[in-house]
């Protein structure tokens, strides 16, 4: 596994090993907390993913499950408890948790796939993109907003350097809503037109005129590790953000998006597409800067 990986991931991937360990034993949660001398809240977080085990608990699972030598190397690995990137230290109780968590997933995937129906996905915002929609969220404070924008870029940063695949598919309605104001929205529809002549983004955009399609109901991504651990789909809501990981909702999601890539513009046609908004709000400016300066 590579030592790169989040440390979400590295749990997730843990989790799975000592679960197949205890089911290999035949042995319930609370059964296998009792031979490891832990009590059962503390296995059943391992096991989910929670948290982060003490080594000498690793060591006992290795010995008392009968770990094969690869589990065990695997598993001393994962146990290790890699620390924050720098810049998201500072960041840490001023964005939620759950938010946090997401960071964590993102920075170990090796692919994204992300639909948004009327939000510029994070990974393309510009920074003024970015502060116009953090400020219009509720209870937000400058702090808490200027954490969110820094988080945002320091995302985008870390992303690009990786060089891992982003693909995109946006709804109409992004394109249009005046995020922070008409020069602010031209800004980034310019920054869309710029990542989608990058090798590793893939850009669609769903035009209105498609009508009905197969995710009309929110935002979601798909999060792809390769052999480090399994996919997540994370769903953002109102009421709290989702981390799905069942086989039937990855497929459920997989085949949502295949629909969702295939009702929208290709690339090409995107940035078409988006090329005609920007020129229609050049001529828009340009019609009120003639009409201002005919009636001063």
């Amino acid at each position: 596994m590579s030592t790169s990986a989040s440390r979400t991931v590295r749990l997730r991937r843990l989790s799975k090993i000592v679960e197949r360990l205890r089911k290999r034993a035949g042995l319930t949660q609370s059964e296998a907390a009792e031979l490891i001398g832990v009590n059962r809240s503390t296995w059943i977080a391992m096991e989910g993913g929670k948290s982060s085990p003490h080594r000498s608990n690793v060591r006992s699972i290795i010995e008392k499950f009968d770990a094969s030598p690869e589990e065990a190397e695997e598993l001393l690995a994962l146990a290790a408890r890699p620390r924050d990137p720098a810049w998201m230290r500072p960041l840490r109780g001023r964005i939620p948790d759950r938010y946090g968590e997401y960071i964590d997933l993102e920075s170990g995937a090796l692919s994204i796939k992300s639909w948004e129906p009327s939000l510029v996905p994070g990974l393309l915002q510009t920074e003024r993109y970015s502060r116009a929609h953090a400020e219009r969220l509720p209870g937000s404070t400058p702090a808490q907003v200027e954490a969110r924008v820094t988080a945002r870029m320091q995302r985008q940063t870390a992303f690009t350097q990786r060089g891992a695949p982003l693909w995109a598919v946006i709804g109409e309605a992004a394109l249009h809503y005046d995020v922070g104001g008409t020069d602010v929205r031209r800004e980034q529809l310019a920054r869309l037109l710029e990542a989608s002549d990058e090798p590793n983004t893939t850009i669609q955009v769903i035009p209105f005129s498609v009508g009905a399609h197969a995710s009309m109901m929110g935002s979601f991504a798909v999060l792809s590790f390769g052999d480090s651990a399994p996919p997540v789909v994370y769903v953002e809501t109102l009421g709290g953000d989702l981390f799905l990981e069942e086989p039937a909702d990855l497929q459920t999601f997989r085949e949502t998006y295949a629909h969702l890539q295939a009702t929208a513009l290709s690339p090409a046609d995107t940035r078409a597409f988006i090329t005609k908004i920007i020129q229609e709000i050049e001529g828009r400016a340009a019609r009120n800067g003639h009409v201002a300066l005919a009636q001063e």
